[in-house]
């Protein structure tokens, strides 16, 4: 698939970028579990943050595809930031675009576009809520530990039961500052140390229709659109992740001498790199092909859970087989492949599972 002249354009300055900017302070953001906001504010200033976000908002207005070369080149470097940039604009920006109202888009789309607020997503999997209906409002006890870009201290969406059978869904837009809701630095995460994930705590939080994203009971349909698009964006950042961990491997294996010879001429050593080049230009076939489908406003559903599923199986297997190569030196934290290792881990449950994104390719298979 050869990319178009502006995407190779956006590739190259985003590869620049990780590579003089990102990448001097990784091990520091990683150590101390702190999200780098200098480099956000930069890729806001450089229309990153606003990529789903139409120009008359303020945004960028990048196709799928010239998003996914971005969060490839990022990832290569340092996932955290690439998983910001997605969580911020799929799993924020683009469900308020969907099913926002006029009020709620001129609140925090604006301010999306340019980094001026940093949005955040709750894992519906991990909620552990006690839910009161209250007249219109909800009010809501009990917590969620998984919660991305909750250290940004931006406005988060969360998605809720709300029927009285709790089998209706609603999502809800809800800024830090609400009485009864706290956010907690979780820094247990294994992996992406520096994306912010944290924890949200409910102590009778009062939640009103202001807050509601779209109609009541509609959050099934917005949760499945933000896991359509955001399965080709977590895509592309395993596969930069798995070809960050082989490049990394190889410059390894050329420098490392055994039996008076680099490493990179033993046979088992090519096998495993030769496996890992191959997954890595079958991952970016299907990541580009899913995000081709949206920009020709194809159906891309399958194709997004087929990406996601392959890329987050490869980038695991990849890293392992990387620190394979590095021998013990893998399993320390003086070398990078430890921590490609740690992120792919998460990539697998960002969204879906893999065995969830089996199902959605089985039931969109057979009917």
């Amino acid at each position: 698939m050869k990319l178009n002249q502006e995407c190779t354009l956006l590739q190259n300055e985003l590869r620049k970028f990780a590579q003089q900017v990102i990448l001097d302070k990784v091990d520091e953001f990683e150590k101390t579990c702190s999200i780098p906001l200098d480099n956000i504010k930069q890729l806001g200033e450089m229309g990153i943050l606003g990529a789903l976000i139409p120009e008359e908002m303020n945004g960028a207005a990048l196709d799928t595809i010239g998003t996914v070369v971005s969060l490839e080149e990022l990832s290569k470097v340092c996932a955290s930031t690439a998983v910001i940039v997605t969580v911020h604009n799929a799993f924020f920006a683009y469900p308020i675009l969907e099913f926002g109202s006029d009020e709620m888009k001129k609140k925090f789309i604006p301010k999306a576009a340019c980094g001026d607020i940093i949005g955040g997503f709750a894992e519906f999997s991990t909620n552990d809520l006690k839910i009161n209906k209250q007249g219109d409002d909800f009010v809501i006890n009990g917590r969620n530990p998984f919660v991305l870009n909750a250290a940004a201290n931006g406005p988060i969406i969360v998605i809720i039961p709300t029927s009285q059978e709790n089998t209706g869904l609603s999502a809800f837009v809800l800024e830090n500052d609400m009485a009864g809701l706290r956010i907690i630095k979780n820094a247990s995460a294994i992996g992406l140390k520096s994306a912010g994930i944290g924890e949200l705590v409910f102590e009778n939080c009062t939640v009103s229709q202001n807050a509601l994203l779209g109609v009541e009971n509609q959050g099934d349909k917005i949760l499945a659109q933000i896991k359509n698009i955001g399965g080709i964006f977590l895509s592309a950042i395993a596969l930069g992740i798995a070809q960050g961990a082989i490049e990394n491997a190889i410059k390894y294996a050329k420098e490392r001498i055994q039996f008076d010879q680099a490493i990179i001429n033993f046979g088992m050593v090519r096998e495993k790199i030769a496996d890992a080049i191959i997954r890595i230009e079958a991952v970016r076939l299907l990541t580009y092909d899913a995000a081709m489908k949206r920009d020709a406003n194809e159906n891309f559903a399958n194709a997004s859970s087929i990406a996601k599923y392959y890329s987050g199986q490869s980038a695991v297997e990849i890293t392992t087989q990387a620190i394979q190569i590095y021998g013990g030196y893998g399993y320390m934290k003086d070398y990078p492949v430890e921590r490609y290792f740690r992120d792919a881990q998460v990539i697998n449950v960002i969204c879906s599972t893999p065995v969830e994104e089996k199902e959605n390719i089985v039931r969109t298979t057979i009917g």
